[in-house]
């Protein structure tokens, strides 16, 4: 297994849909966007869960909103902080990565640029991807690159719990919750809590850090 990290432009992105232009909000209105968990089918139809930040002025109303090219089920996380459902239905995006055997791992919105995280079965499905999404007139940035492993992913308790604390408060600014809190809710140690963050940060610090050499 091989990943990339790349950087397209999203001020000339050749297909229209992103997940992002389907959220119901005016551009102007929205902080940040981080793709939390991507996945597509054959048919070019895209789903996933994206963070949503709106600026200190705008409340979004929770429910269900059909879009043109899908539909947005939004939940409120907390002031400004929203979790967005999104169902694209015509996401060429999703259709092509599928067709390279490839996943969309992580899909963080950095202004006018989106970072990619892709891993395939081997390199060349990865190059392969990266070749095509150039053919269709995208402007791609290859960030970094190398073999794929365990290590970059969080296990399943270390996502939850991560989940979690993040839900709660535990990394706003000021902290909303500690972690004997989080320990009642979770109903865990504060030692395996404790260990369970850490090395959730430690993977994404890292794997963030390797797509900057």
């Amino acid at each position: 297994m091989h990943y990339y990290k790349i950087e397209l432009d999203r001020t000339e992105m050749a297909d229209q849909h992103s997940c992002r232009d389907l959220l119901p909000l005016e551009a102007d209105k929205i902080s940040s966007t981080d793709v939390i968990k991507c996945s597509s089918s054959e048919d070019g139809c895209g789903f996933c869960i994206m963070r949503v930040n709106t600026n200190s002025d705008v409340d979004v109303k929770e429910s269900v909103y059909k879009v043109e090219g899908g539909e947005v089920q939004i939940d409120k996380v907390s002031s400004n902080n929203y979790l967005a459902s999104i169902t694209n239905t015509r996401c060429h995006l999703c259709a092509m990565i599928n067709k390279c055997k490839c996943f969309l791992m992580s899909a963080i919105s950095k202004g006018d640029k989106v970072e990619w995280t892709i891993v395939g079965q081997d390199s060349s499905s990865v190059r392969e991807l990266v070749s095509t999404l150039r053919d269709r007139g995208y402007t791609v940035n290859l960030l970094a690159g190398g073999k794929f492993n365990e290590e970059m992913t969080l296990t399943a308790k270390e996502e939850k719990y991560l989940r979690i604390a993040f839900d709660q408060g535990y990394y706003d600014v000021p902290r909303r919750t500690d972690l004997d809190t989080l320990c009642e809710r979770i109903g865990c140690s504060k030692s395996t809590l404790n260990v369970s963050l850490r090395n959730a940060e430690r993977k994404i610090i890292g794997n963030y850090e390797v797509g900057r050499n």
